[in-house]
């Protein structure tokens, strides 16, 4: 969603560089904290507990290790569990006002009303689900923010006299959007009791309908209730089966030293690094990445926060689920015809002839934009004056019955001309659930069947993504074109299962066949997109993005990339490595976020591309 192209006109033009009272760069950090710290920091710059039971406000961001476990943490005195009920509350923000009071009827200057349940797991503060907690997308409260929280942490402190203390990473993001803004927040507890509850918002992704980059701080009043709905056991049980297949993030440092630092050299270029939140390499097996940037300095749990990626979820699941379809039920599901499986599609002769294959590259013949073709513009078209009204549409029927409506055929038939459509990878995500209706019965989900067939298989235990908002109060249809809410052990386990083409251990999950055509090949696949890097023309094909490249050995190939709004990067290389990089990048820089030779030129480096 709100993905590249320079030359349409989009409402988050107005993007502002990443507001912050402490600056990057580390040396500055001790400067900066005296000038803009909240209320002051207890011995050893820590949030007193006096401040916590009180519920003094914030006046800004403080050093993210404030939050969590210092040198002389003890174990809990007790476990937490149970929910935390919290109130809506202001957010000091910088810049002091986001520009905007009522966006969707709601102020995202406001921390949302929003009940969280948590039990403690080998001194873990794990949180009873990690999907989206709606708040601000539903009828609940004044905030726009719905809530990702993810594991903390829970501990003693002597000088706390009796209280323990408990710390978790969460996001506020939007049921209708991708980014995600994420903070840590703290509180104490003791026996049944707990204090305010601290928090700040540090980092982002590209936003989308709040324009601003900002950083918040802020507390909130908070009240206990015991949770007699808790599967305490069956919570602790998952939680120990993630952290076993936890995908172990090593610092950048070690690869250096494994390889040398001169092969790495220029792996970020593109991006100016404010623009980026992390990167990392997957090496033989081992991830490598960079601390995770935030105004308060590295962010803590970094392995476990979960990043808004926006359009990669349309290689992460879009095209995963129809590998997995493919795999179950035959090649014959790519030529599947849309209108056999979304009825309201009948009416519309434009859809008659789209199959499931033009929709995954984008293809349908279907669009707002221009006839011109030659050379094509894959962007022409795609923010045009129905798209904010279709994308911030609740329903999954009236997001079909809006973008059918409204886009013509274009001229050619589908399967000619790739123009980027995030509708096209929505229908097509209503039509594989139907279809696998057609198959396994009326409770079938293309969701649950992803998470139980494939994710969990992989080691990904918890897969959240933005759903539709249905009056009935169900789960809703994934918006399968963005709203996947990734952490950095997704993104490469999804990566190694493309490597692997589809086959984990003794199991052949995704349909081979098809991933060796989306692998890095001489042979240009899919269709030209107008988008220029280093060495020619990308392509795109079945969900990603294909950047020509020159290798080092002297041969060209492509190189299949999943891209996303802000640029947010998964590529995939040669010898089975995967550069990552999450981003912050405002729309206008276009051309430096989907260029990414070189990070090709590092990965190069390091394994052979040519035959």
């Amino acid at each position: 969603m709100r993905n590249y192209h320079p030359n349409v006109p989009q409402r988050a033009l107005a993007l502002r560089s990443f507001p912050s009272c402490i600056p990057w760069k580390k040396a500055a950090i001790a400067i900066a904290l005296a000038a803009c710290a909240s209320s002051a920091l207890g011995a050893g710059g820590r949030i007193d507990a006096a401040d916590l039971l009180a519920g003094t406000p914030p006046s800004g961001v403080v050093e993210n290790s404030a939050f969590v476990p210092g040198p002389g943490a003890q174990a809990a005195h007790e476990p937490f569990a149970g929910m935390l009920t919290l109130a809506a509350a202001r957010m000091t923000t910088v810049p002091e006002d986001l520009g905007t009071h009522e966006v969707l009827g709601k102020d995202p200057q406001y921390f949302p009303a929003v009940a969280l349940s948590f039990v403690t797991v080998d001194g873990d503060l794990v949180p009873a689900t990690q999907n989206v907690l709606r708040a601000g997308s539903i009828d609940r409260g004044r905030s726009y923010w719905d809530v990702l929280v993810q594991p903390g942490r829970v501990w003693s402190e002597t000088r706390d006299r009796g209280w323990s203390r408990a710390a978790f990473p969460f996001a506020l993001v939007h049921s209708l959007e991708g980014e995600t803004h994420n903070g840590i927040a703290t509180f104490l507890y003791r026996r049944g009791a707990v204090s305010s509850l601290r928090f700040q918002i540090v980092q982002q992704t590209t936003p989308g309908n709040i324009t601003a980059f900002f950083t918040a701080a802020g507390v909130t009043k908070a009240r206990f209730d015991a949770d007699a709905s808790l599967d305490q056991a069956g919570i602790a049980s998952h939680h120990r089966r993630a952290r076993a297949d936890e995908i172990a993030v090593r610092d950048w440092g070690a690869l250096e030293r494994r390889v040398g630092r001169d092969r790495l050299a220029g792996f970020t270029e593109g991006l100016r690094p404010d623009e980026i939140i992390v990167t990392g390499l997957d090496y033989h097996g081992r991830f490598y990445a960079s601390a995770c940037a935030s105004a308060g300095g590295p962010l803590p749990w970094c392995e476990r926060a979960r990043f808004g990626v926006w359009s990669v979820t349309k290689s992460f699941a879009n095209e995963v689920a129809l590998l997995r379809l493919a795999q179950k039920f035959g090649p014959e599901v790519f030529e599947l015809r849309v209108r056999d499986y979304v009825p309201e599609a009948a009416a519309y002769p434009a859809w008659a002839n789209v199959r499931f294959e033009d929709c995954i590259d984008m293809a349908t013949g279907v669009g707002n934009g221009s006839t011109r073709r030659n050379p094509n513009d894959s962007g022409d078209g795609y923010i045009d004056a129905t798209y904010w009204d279709w994308a911030n549409t609740r329903t999954r029927a009236d997001k079909v019955a809006m973008l059918l409506r409204v886009a013509p055929a274009y001229p050619w038939g589908p399967g000619e001309v790739t123009r980027y459509r995030d509708q096209d990878m929505y229908i097509l995500g209503v039509a594989m659930d139907n279809f696998l209706r057609t198959r396994e019965g009326p409770a079938a989900s293309l969701w649950s069947m992803l998470e139980r067939e494939v994710f969990e298989p992989i080691g990904v235990h918890d897969a959240p993504i933005n759903r539709t908002l249905e009056s009935d109060g169900s789960a809703g249809q994934p918006l399968m074109a963005y709203g996947y809410y990734a952490t950095l052990g997704d993104l490469v386990k999804v990566a190694r299962l493309f490597h692997a083409r589809g086959r984990h251990g003794d199991l052949q999950i995704l349909y081979a066949p098809r991933i060796e055509r989306l692998l890095y090949s001489g042979t240009a696949r899919g269709l030209p997109t107008g988008t220029q890097t280093r060495d020619g023309e990308m392509q795109y094909y079945n969900g990603f993005w294909h950047m020509r490249y020159q290798a080092i050995e002297g041969c060209s190939l492509y190189l299949p990339q999943m891209l996303g709004w802000g640029g947010n990067v998964v590529a995939l290389f040669p010898g089975g490595l995967t550069g990552i990089r999450i981003a912050r990048s405002a729309p206008e820089r276009f051309a430096a976020q989907t260029e990414t030779t070189a990070m090709a030129v590092v990965a190069n480096r390091l394994a052979r591309f040519c035959p």
